[in-house]
């Protein structure tokens, strides 16, 4: 029954915030007129779907099929940009970028990294254990890009941050693990920030260039499932499992304010159709809400400030406008 809040976007200089399901994302955008709820984009696919993602900014779907291929589409054109085979295997989608890029780990901790235009893979490694973004996007996904798209930040379960050269993979330092491991990470808009979200419930900002530890918060009660900067990189936002989202200051680690999240699964069941809620943050004020036909697989922003929201079939994906 608790919310867990697994997704935080931020752009702009007004707060909305996205609840659908077990899905939370801010979005500090600017205040727009309600529009219709409608279908953009319906993504027909051979296989049924068993895992997606949509990139923050909106403009790529990549999913991860039955029948073992990855279709990645651009949105929301819907056109089919590629399909990967992945030979078998039984794989996690963790990571779209913003440019296209893709980022998948199977069971065994092998990951995956491809190029915005290939199928084939631009590097491979190996972590202990990957803790993937499994389906409904509720479990903890700690990779990222950095926004100059030269790093990419990923840590397995309890294992400390790596920091790599894209597309190399070259390792270029690590970031000391908390207890219990890291959950989740993003880069400051200018790259010279990351803010990595423990286990242990304790946000930490490091120097991107260094690793050095700059700020550290312990606000949060319960482990942190999501994080991400304000764009002018003043502000670290982080949510997670105690349902409530905290803003830090980036500079000192001290908190700036704190909201509540709701609690909005079904009791039926996690696989029934959950409410999509979109609210203001700074006054509370509930802006719009919808029942989807189906339950919402995934949810984003896209770049003109339109709230998306996937819902699926057996041979389809459907993208909504919500807002």
């Amino acid at each position: 029954m608790l919310l867990s809040v697994s997704r935080l976007c931020w752009s702009g200089c007004r707060v909305r915030m996205l609840v659908v399901g077990m899905l939370l994302v801010l979005s500090f955008a600017d205040a727009q007129t309600l529009s219709p709820i409608v279908e953009i984009s319906t993504l027909t696919t051979t296989s049924e779907v068993s895992d997606l993602l949509i990139a923050r900014n909106g403009n790529f779907l990549a999913a991860f099929c039955k029948d073992h291929q990855i279709r990645q589409w651009s949105l929301p054109q819907g056109q089919l940009l590629r399909t990967v085979d992945t030979h078998g295997r039984n794989l996690d989608l963790v990571l779209v970028s913003d440019d296209g890029r893709l980022f998948a780990s199977d069971h065994d901790g092998t990951i995956m990294a491809w190029d915005d235009t290939d199928a084939n893979v631009a590097f491979q490694t190996k972590l202990p254990r990957y803790r993937a973004a499994a389906f409904f996007q509720t479990s903890p996904s700690p990779a990222v890009f950095s926004h100059s798209g030269k790093h990419l930040a990923l840590s397995s379960v309890t294992d400390a941050m790596r920091v790599l050269e894209w597309p190399s993979g070259r390792s270029l330092y690590t970031l000391k693990s908390p207890p219990g491991g890291t959950s989740a990470a993003a880069f400051s808009r200018d790259d010279s920030r990351i803010a990595v979200a423990g286990t242990d419930g304790i946000l930490r900002i490091y120097d991107s260039s260094s690793g050095k530890l700059v700020a550290q918060n312990e606000d949060l009660l319960g482990e942190s499932f999501a994080v991400d900067f304000s764009v002018d990189g003043r502000q670290v936002v982080a949510g997670g499992a105690d349902e409530a989202v905290i803003f830090v200051d980036a500079e000192t680690g001290k908190l700036v304010r704190k909201y509540l999240s709701a609690k909005l699964l079904r009791e039926e069941g996690s696989a029934l159709p959950a409410p999509v809620v979109v609210w203001d943050a700074a006054s509370g004020k509930q802006v719009a809400e919808w029942t989807p036909p189906g339950v919402a697989l995934g949810a984003t922003w896209s770049h003109d400030g339109h709230w998306l929201i996937v819902t699926s079939t057996p041979t389809a994906l459907h993208v909504w406008r919500v807002y």
